[in-house]
């Protein structure tokens, strides 16, 4: 369930600008890089990616982390980009 929020998410925010393994092969525009930590991302944002309310603990980002990451993964069948945003949203979120 998590992965088809996210999947909708990301296709109404960013209609077109990605594509799952399954249908590209790599995520659109071929970057492989995850760039810093959150790249181009803001806190709502990644609170969003991860399903929480702002002002979260760290114990639950890395829990959403976690159980998001265990769906959609890409060594699953899951997305490469969702994976990297996901970890993006977390390393955002915690500072690292």
């Amino acid at each position: 369930q998590s992965a088809q929020i996210l999947s909708a998410y990301f296709e109404r925010y960013h209609p077109g600008a990605w594509a799952t393994e399954g249908e590209a092969g790599t995520k659109a525009g071929g970057d492989r890089g995850r760039g810093g930590a959150g790249a181009g991302m803001n806190r709502e944002e990644a609170y969003d990616v991860l399903g929480l309310a702002p002002g979260a603990t760290d114990d639950e980002i890395k829990a959403a982390h976690h159980r998001l990451m265990s769906k959609i993964h890409p060594d699953h069948g899951g997305s490469t980009y969702l994976a990297t945003k996901i970890n993006q949203a977390k390393d955002f979120l915690l500072g690292e």
